[in-house]
């Protein structure tokens, strides 16, 4: 009879590096608010850092020139911090019988769970940055709620594309996005302006998108955009919220009272806002 109890223990997939690679694959591909951000200080969280320092520049004078330059750009740089200060745990027990019987890769499903539980936690959080917009880029308050009715929301989300082409933050090379609940979903779904818009079929939408309003690509997720309030919609652009996030450590522990195993890990993160002209708002309530 052949011992299979080296091959039941064998957790060495479990490694934190083959983690980081397999769980934030998956959070890229459907974590809603993910495809929304950009992540162009990753690779200084993925040294182990857990405070990033960004430089933001000057602004730069214009002029007409006549002879002399009359005077350089006097707002000074200025210096931000993306802080990693954000934390969720995840743990799994495997039982060894499972292990040994199962007819799928244990680790797949075990990536699959803890990605799930992660992006809700994720999704939340960037959402929540809708706070830091540019206050002339905010159309409602929690005390004065816009109406949303299927008559009306398009030339809302219309109305939001236009404050981000005012603002300078969609132009020519930058795309914007839009992110709602599925109960605006359904207003949209029943207004005849984006059925027929979607029925042209004249523009490519991005994956995970449900369609395109004004140049917006439109996402869904159920887990923001609602309270007991009413609702928030958020557009902007991938150059308005900066993400990045580490896998700080993969745990598998014996069980004491079974014959299992304990998979455990921590997953930090954080955002900051770096162009508040670059996030639109929508506070509103549906007819």
């Amino acid at each position: 009879m052949t011992d299979t109890t080296d091959e039941k223990l064998d957790y060495s997939a479990f490694k934190g590096e083959i983690w980081s690679k397999k769980l934030n694959a998956g959070l890229d591909k459907t974590c809603v608010m993910l495809q929304c951000v950009n992540r162009d200080y990753q690779a200084d969280a993925d040294k182990g850092v857990s405070q990033i320092n960004i430089i933001t520049p000057q602004e730069v004078t214009v002029g007409a020139y006549t002879g002399s330059i009359e005077g350089y750009g006097v707002a000074p740089s200025k210096k931000v911090s993306l802080k990693l200060n954000q934390s969720v745990y995840f743990g799994f027990n495997v039982p060894d019988i499972d292990q040994a019987q199962s007819n799928v890769g244990i680790m797949d499903a075990i990536i699959t769970k803890a990605k799930t539980a992660v992006e809700s936690a994720i999704d939340t959080y960037l959402f929540n940055e809708y706070k830091n917009a540019a206050a002339t880029n905010v159309t409602g308050s929690d005390t004065k709620l816009e109406t949303l009715s299927k008559t009306t929301v398009y030339a809302k989300f219309v109305s939001l594309a236009k404050t981000l082409k005012n603002s300078g933050a969609i132009g020519p090379q930058t795309k914007g996005w839009v992110v709602i609940h599925p109960d605006v979903e359904e207003l949209l779904l029943l207004s005849s302006e984006f059925t027929n818009t979607a029925n042209l079929g004249d523009t490519t939408v991005t994956d995970g998108s449900i369609g395109r309003i004004a140049g917006l690509d439109v996402f869904v997720s159920n887990n923001v955009g609602k309270d007991a309030g009413g609702y928030t919609i958020l557009a902007g652009t991938k150059q308005a919220i900066t993400f990045a996030s580490q896998i700080k450590k993969i745990e598998t522990l014996r069980a004491q009272n079974s014959f299992d195993s304990l998979i455990r890990g921590l997953y930090t993160f954080g955002a900051l806002t770096l162009n508040p002209s670059a996030l639109a708002v929508i506070k509103a309530n549906i007819a």
